[in-house]
């Protein structure tokens, strides 16, 4: 059964915790821009302006990093996600930080930043729930990061990956040089390849011409 627009945005977390009244008044006032898409459609670029609050309401995705030397390009399939790099609405790089494809047909859920700021963010719940979403995703970061140490070639490797992860779970792809890679983590070309082997052995990665696959990332940090 498809769910209406009252109840699409009663499950965003934006809106969590709003009023039948609140959410009524939303709707009146705030343009809310739904759009559809394809498989295969793109729905923002790298390094494109983030200017709009983006929601995902429905579809698959995957996303893609590429290096702006031009050394690797990092492909995720994403579980789903509710609102696209919110973090980087401001700031000094206020731009996306990476490009984000539907694999399904999807929608979306646009809200202008200005309309963000002077009319949403006139509500206390709004005002917090947004903070929430973004520190949310900065802690998270950093705690995986933290709590990861890099004394081995293998450790160095996986948090490399997880550096590049926009979520801590799900499919990776990475297509790089065993060269480039041993030059970023700072290692030999021996040693990474020693250490790639050993992870493929213990089915952590599937090699293959010009990079590796991850099936499931988690399995990395669980790993002796």
């Amino acid at each position: 059964m498809e769910l209406t627009m009252f109840e699409r945005l009663l499950q965003l977390p934006l809106f969590q915790g709003l009023s039948t009244p609140e959410i009524s008044d939303v709707m009146a006032h705030v343009r809310l821009d739904f759009v559809n898409y394809h498989a295969g459609d793109e729905i923002v670029l790298q390094g494109e302006s983030c200017q709009n609050l983006l929601f995902i309401i429905g579809g698959n995705l995957s996303t893609i990093y590429t290096d702006p030397k031009g050394r690797f390009r990092f492909a995720e399939k994403l579980p789903p996600i509710g609102v696209l790099e919110p973090y980087n609405l401001f700031g000094m790089y206020q731009k996306y930080s990476r490009t984000y494809l539907f694999d399904t047909e999807g929608s979306t859920l646009s809200i202008e930043k200005q309309v963000l700021v002077n009319q949403l963010m006139k509500s206390q719940i709004v005002k917090i729930n947004f903070l929430n979403i973004t520190c949310n995703r900065y802690q998270q970061t950093l705690k995986t990061l933290w709590e990861m140490p890099d004394e081995t070639v293998k450790k160095k490797i996986i948090k490399f990956i997880y550096s590049y992860s926009s979520v801590p779970r799900g499919k990776k792809e990475l297509q790089i040089k065993m060269t480039d890679l041993a030059d970023i983590i700072h290692e030999t070309r021996l040693n990474v390849s020693k250490a790639l082997n050993e992870m493929q052995e213990k089915k952590l990665v599937t090699l293959q011409r010009g990079g590796f696959v991850i099936p499931e990332i988690q399995n990395l940090k669980t790993s002796k």
